[in-house]
């Protein structure tokens, strides 16, 4: 049978064929693949965008923030900065001296046992304990450390500041350097008394004031770890069994102890003065090598009570007394005035200073004040050293054994002894 050829009526449809074969790429969906990965890309580059613009600015470490004082972790940032400021400091930098140049402040002689004491004493307890104790910063914390003992203002513990009753934490700051002896321990610490009589201390003392007032006799006892520097001698009324707190050393029971300063010191203006105090229990000064006031509560006008009469000469005793005037019980209501030395302004004069407590423990108190010859019935002044006279802060115990004084009394100069004065 014949097939039938395709006609107007019955047309035969042909479909092509290629003869091209599809790719890998589109068989696996590429091109629906390339479509999701530009969309994707696109996100995320918007995403991007997004978070650098709510991420804040990462702001600069602060490294001049003190990391002591009682609050702060140190971090490294500070330890690497508190190296870099100790080797750039200049060692043996040489005294500028401005000559013609005129001035009532002094500066101090260095030290040359003690090159770059100041940057040595921030550094072991100054900035690390917020000029306080002798440690390091103490991590977290409010900066209000209580210090040592009671503290006077910011005593010698955490926080801010480095005075206590007894001076300055810094021994080679401005002031007379103040040793603490306590006699009822030996050099190593080591009790050797429970309790001293008061009669055999004060031969103690006096054999100290006649051997010129040798400090190898005070040297066999217990020396306290802390000097401090004096800039005034006005101690509030304290307990006398945590004085000794006050130089890094523990608070001890009956207590026996002393506390010996020494410098140099210059007057405002050349001329004749004494020495006027109150002490509880007992003061004395030896200005130039020569003791001009020597003074214990114990004694009142005309009369030495029978357990002191072994700690001064009779040529030692005070000259005169005038009234306390806010009639401190333990002073017997008078102040001792001490012997007039004369003294000139430019002159450095050798000054030593002992607080004693005699035995048996109570109250402690000391304040140095001033007369001038010719200025008799003028209000007192105060012997400091430092540029202010301002009243005495009253934080420990009761003050009223310091009486009132000028507010404005005159600065006196100060410096460290230098083996050539000693």
């Amino acid at each position: 049978m014949n097939s039938p050829h395709p006609s107007e009526n019955n047309p035969e449809v042909t479909i092509p064929t290629s003869s091209v074969r599809p790719s890998f790429w589109r068989i696996l969906g590429g091109g629906s693949l390339s479509i999701s990965i530009i969309v994707h890309a696109i996100l995320l580059a918007i995403g991007v965008v997004w978070i650098f613009q709510i991420i804040p600015e990462k702001k600069p470490d602060i490294d001049f923030m003190p990391k002591g004082g009682g609050g702060g972790a140190p971090g490294a940032k500070a330890e690497t900065s508190m190296k870099k400021r100790a080797t750039m400091t200049v060692t043996n930098a040489p005294r500028l001296v401005a000559k013609g140049a005129s001035s009532s402040f002094t500066l101090p002689e260095p030290d040359p046992a003690s090159t770059t004491s100041s940057v040595g004493a921030l550094g072991s307890s100054g900035l690390a304990g917020g000029l306080g104790g002798s440690g390091s910063g103490g991590g977290k914390g409010n900066g209000k450390g209580k210090g040592i003992g009671d503290g006077m203002g910011p005593g010698l513990g955490g926080g801010a500041g480095g005075m206590s009753p007894f001076g300055m934490l810094d021994p080679n700051g401005q002031g007379l350097v103040g040793t603490y002896y306590d006699f009822k321990f030996d050099r190593a610490h080591k009790q050797i008394k429970d309790r001293w009589e008061i009669p055999e201390l004060c031969k103690v003392y006096r054999n100290f004031f006649n051997a010129n007032w040798d400090e190898k006799l005070l040297s066999k006892y217990y020396q306290a770890p802390q000097k401090l520097a004096a800039t005034r001698i006005a101690v509030p009324v304290l307990p006398a069994e945590k004085a000794p707190t006050y130089f890094g050393a523990e608070e001890t029971h009956y207590p026996a102890w002393c506390v010996l300063y020494k410098g140099s010191v210059s007057p405002p203006d050349s001329g004749t003065y004494r020495f006027v105090c109150a002490s509880d229990d007992a003061i004395a000064v030896r200005m130039d090598r020569k003791q001009v006031l020597s003074h214990h509560y114990c004694l009142g006008k005309g009369f030495v009570d029978k357990p002191i009469e072994g700690l001064f000469n009779k040529s030692w005793l005070p000259e005169d007394y005038i009234p306390h005037p806010t009639h401190y019980n333990s002073s017997k209501g008078y102040l001792a005035c001490g012997q007039w030395f004369s003294v000139t302004k430019g002159q450095w004069t050798q000054c030593e200073i002992i607080l004693m407590e005699t035995g048996y423990g109570g109250l402690n108190s000391a304040v140095l004040l001033l007369q001038k010859k010719g200025e008799e019935g003028q209000p007192l002044k105060l012997f400091h050293l430092d540029k202010d006279a301002a009243p005495i802060p009253a934080k420990v115990g009761n003050p009223t054994n310091i009486p009132p004084y000028d507010s404005t009394s005159p600065q006196w100069q100060v410096r460290r002894l230098s083996s050539f004065d000693i």
